[in-house]
């Protein structure tokens, strides 16, 4: 299995960013929400490598800053791992009221991301990015439940704890496997726009006509969507089939990595078992291998893995821990959406068990 450059080599712990380099923490500090931290430059609890021109991993991979400010992560050589070739990119979006600073915060930081990303994937790697959101119901406001009016309370980030919870719930759920409600983004169909369901693009491409179109995306995703949150049925079903004409194109299997990133407020409300939802993205990266070529990402409330509720489950469910950071933190979405998040995403890229 691929190594995640970050997550392991530089100690994610959950929710912080460790600095890299830092060979004296231990695994059990490194998954204990209160372990020590390491030293480093902090913004709002998280922690950030210090400003260095070159910082050393346990790995033995580096970080080496270009002439733009960007972190080009140096992988190690190796002839037999010729990389992937492709990378597609979820965006799964709350689009809840009361959604709006943060999509706005998440499209700031998205150029960013791009740049690092591209920094770190192998040339000539072909890139799909798409949007979806967290709506399962609504088609408009003033429904019941839209955005307003939520029928079950949130109690230590958790909802539908109680058979009359989830009852009610389940009266808000429309998957698509049950009709289409025709909402733009709804039910894990992909969000249009600017005529675009999503951005396909190549590393070797201008990133500018990419950035633009995302930046506009992903705050025109709105605050009218169920205030039932389901980002989880929404990843899983972006990637089922039911939802395959609707997203005909953007996810690729043999040879392509997925990778899955949230930005949500809310505890996530989605009905079906867990086991429901990752087989439908397991299913369809089969031909790529499976986890591998998987990774899961999010800004969310630092409760979501304090509780271990359903959204923290299915990011955990492939693999390595996620890299996360807290929503409310909005200074520390470049860290997270840039630069770190990005070295992973290559590093899975060169690992990839391909062909």
């Amino acid at each position: 299995m691929h190594v995640r450059l970050l997550a392991s080599a530089c100690g994610l712990a959950l929710g912080t960013l460790v600095a890299c380099g830092d060979a004296t923490q231990t695994t059990s500090e490194a998954g204990d929400p209160s372990g020590p931290a390491s030293t480093g430059s902090t913004t709002t609890g998280l922690v950030v490598p210090p400003t260095s021109t070159t910082t050393t991993t346990t790995t033995g991979a580096s970080v080496t800053g270009t002439s733009e400010g960007v972190e080009k992560y140096d992988l190690p050589d190796d002839e037999d791992l010729p990389g992937c070739g492709a990378v597609d990119v979820l965006f799964v979006v709350d689009n809840s009221k009361s959604m709006a600073q943060y999509q706005s915060a998440l499209a700031e930081a998205f150029p960013q991301f791009v740049d690092a990303m591209i920094a770190n994937l192998p040339k000539s790697v072909d890139l799909h990015v798409g949007i979806t959101t967290t709506d399962f119901y609504c088609t408009g406001a003033g429904q019941a439940c839209c955005p307003d009016n939520c029928p079950v309370g949130n109690t230590q980030c958790q909802i539908g704890t109680t058979p009359e919870e989830v009852e009610a719930i389940d009266a808000y759920y429309l998957p698509p496997t049950s009709g289409n409600n025709g909402a733009n983004g709804s039910q894990g169909r992909l969000f249009v726009h600017e005529g675009m369901a999503y951005f396909a693009t190549n590393t070797d491409d201008d990133p500018a006509p990419l950035k633009a179109w995302f930046t506009g995306a992903a705050t025109a995703a709105g605050e009218q969507g169920s205030s039932l949150e389901m980002p989880v049925a929404a990843a899983a079903y972006a990637a089922g089939p039911a939802n395959a004409g609707a997203n005909e194109g953007f996810l690729r299997d043999k040879d392509a990595v997925l990778l899955v990133f949230f930005l949500t407020n809310d505890p996530d409300a989605s009905v079906e078992v867990l086991s429901t939802y990752t087989a439908m993205v397991r299913d369809a990266k089969a031909d790529c291998g499976g986890d591998p070529c998987i990774l899961t990402a999010g800004l969310i409330k630092k409760c979501v893995p304090a509780e271990n509720q359903k959204l923290w489950q299915f990011m955990k469910a492939f693999g390595e821990e996620p890299i996360w950071g807290d929503i409310e933190d909005k200074a520390g979405y470049v860290e997270i959406v840039g630069e770190a998040l990005a070295a992973t995403l290559g590093d899975a890229c060169v690992h990839i068990p391909v062909g």
